[in-house]
């Protein structure tokens, strides 16, 4: 007979699967994905296409490099850009047929998001920068930087976007109505992930003078710093230092970049000053906000381009799942406050 108890809200602490595909080190800020540190990973895969057979295969991939796919899919251009991700991932579904088509058609939907065809472009990523600036030039920097930042947000952990697609998986359903599965779920407010509160933190210091003044005001009134911190890293984020080079290269030639360099700056010392026993080190939503602002990505594309990397992670996650085989079927307690008799209605 099975044993039935009741998991704490929001399955807080509760661990439901197994998984070979990241490891997050909280206490001693590391992160590896397939036993790999993410510093190493995002050098090692120079573009997130190379990344995605990879993350989701591991060694056992035999198919060789993939050859991303495109179909000219006519969106909806009044509906946010996630729910286009969405669109586009339902209207291409039935041509998923097998893992290596599966894998092609998912790395060209970053490409097809912004109505570019990939096999024209270096990389998936050059291909979506010149979508989104209709047709303006890319750097090979701006480039590398988008490629650097998808790498390093393709996995993160069973959170809850992810944690969907698993339990769409486990009912044996087909990869791409998963991943829509995925990407609805993170588009909510509360999952995390997007730089908005970054961005307005940025916003916010454009006119001051003084930063560590103003930073100090802050700090005094209790107002959490966006950007510094993290709930799950104790130390520092390793995602950050393995994003950080490339920002340090943008800051070089962006004035976006230069900007943000000074504002992190002037935190870091004021955060060493009043909290000198706390880790407050600077997290990867601070560097994200900053690489995709500095790469001209408008605000409102910012949560459909950190989604664009998680299919990379949601994709594993479906394989390993449905290798696994069991349904995911938790059960609920009934809870009412008084038997309503509807003969009497």
């Amino acid at each position: 007979m099975t044993k039935i108890f009741t998991a704490p809200a929001g399955l807080e602490g509760v661990v439901v699967a197994e998984t070979a595909i990241s490891d997050i080190d909280g206490e001693n800020g590391r992160l590896r994905y397939r036993g790999v540190a993410i510093q190493e990973i995002v050098e090692r895969f120079p573009r997130w296409e190379d990344l995605l057979p990879w993350l989701v295969a591991g060694p056992s991939w035999t198919y060789g490099p993939l050859c991303p796919r495109f179909s000219a899919v006519g969106l909806n251009q009044s509906v946010a850009p996630m729910v286009r991700l969405i669109q586009i991932i339902l209207a291409t579904h039935e041509q998923w047929t097998h893992q290596q088509e599966e894998l092609e058609w998912l790395a060209g939907l970053p490409a097809a998001l912004v109505s570019q065809d990939p096999r024209s472009y270096s990389s998936v990523a050059a291909a979506y920068l010149t979508g989104l600036r209709d047709g303006s030039a890319v750097s090979s920097l701006e480039e590398k930087a988008l490629n650097a930042y998808w790498v390093m947000a393709a996995e993160h952990g069973l959170n809850a976007s992810t944690f969907a697609v698993r339990v769409a998986a486990s009912t044996a359903t087909t990869l791409p109505l998963a991943l829509a599965a995925g990407v609805a779920t993170l588009a909510g407010p509360l999952h995390g992930g997007a730089p908005e509160g970054v961005l307005a933190l940025l916003d916010e210091s454009e006119s001051v003078d003084n930063l560590e003044s103003w930073f100090e005001e802050k700090v005094k009134r209790g107002e959490r710093l966006m950007g510094f911190g993290h709930r799950v890293y104790q130390t520092r984020d390793p995602r950050a230092e393995a994003l950080s080079k490339v920002y340090r290269q943008l800051a070089a030639e962006n004035a976006t970049a230069q900007r943000a360099a000074q504002v992190e700056h002037a935190a870091l010392t004021v955060l060493g000053k009043l909290k000198p026993h706390r880790s407050l080190a600077t997290n990867v939503e601070f560097y994200a906000a900053v690489v995709l602002r500095a790469l001209g990505i408008p605000p409102e594309w910012c949560p459909a381009t950190f989604a664009c990397a998680r299919l990379a992670g949601y994709t594993a996650h479906y394989y390993e799942q449905r290798e696994y085989g069991k349904l995911i079927r938790p059960l609920s307690i009934y809870r009412s406050r008084s038997t309503i008799d509807l003969t009497n209605s």
